[in-house]
């Protein structure tokens, strides 16, 4: 951002409410942007004297990358999500026992969340899917893998680990296409934490 004083005073710059990973120093105006999170959000920026402010509203779209198989994918990574609230603010946990030190957890049957992946060859992957079941019984068909066809591509069961924040790694093999795509993973039960998910060959 940049502004000029007809009278030569010294202009500090700020912002009220802006979203995590995007920052303005005081002194130059320079906006920085590192966005944690897919979306669309307007933003407004302030230049004042002391005495009087100008402005400029800025509208910024963060399209979801895919991310390739052989990297984690956290689970509050997702690109869209059905069954919580729209803001994340119900179910994104902070836990440092997890991974990035959050997980998704109140999970409920029909739930889901969608993330966006890159699969560099057609092939047979294994997913690892890091878990937390604090009900004291293992959940058989907890959740699915769905492609962007709604095709189940796997059912995974969900352990009875030693609490919530006690993870554990469960593995299935998933059959994946070439390309970037949109996977799935559908609350078929509820009761378990989510830290993330990862495909390898």
């Amino acid at each position: 951002m940049r502004a000029t004083d007809r009278d030569g005073d010294r202009l500090a710059y700020y912002a009220t409410e802006l979203p995590d990973g995007v920052t303005i120093d005081p002194a130059t105006g320079l906006v920085t942007i590192h966005p944690t999170t897919a979306g669309e959000q307007d933003m407004t920026f302030y230049a004042t004297d002391g005495r009087a402010r100008d402005q400029v509203s800025v509208h910024l779209t963060v399209r979801p990358h895919a991310v390739p198989t052989g990297e984690k994918i956290e689970a509050e990574g997702y690109i869209e999500q059905h069954g919580w609230s729209a803001d994340g603010s119900n179910f994104i946990e902070s836990n440092a026992a997890a991974s990035g030190g959050k997980n998704v957890g109140w999970t409920a049957a029909g739930n889901w969340l969608k993330y966006r992946i890159d699969v560099a060859q057609a092939g047979t992957y294994d997913l690892e899917l890091r878990v937390a079941n604090g009900t004291g019984t293992t959940a058989p068909n907890a959740l699915s893998l769905r492609d962007q066809s709604g095709a189940t591509l796997a059912t995974v069961p969900v352990p009875a680990t030693d609490g919530w924040a006690d993870y554990q790694s469960v593995h299935v093999p998933v059959t994946l296409a070439a390309g970037e795509q949109t996977i799935t993973v559908y609350c078929e039960t509820g009761g378990f934490n989510l830290d993330f998910l990862r495909f390898t060959e």
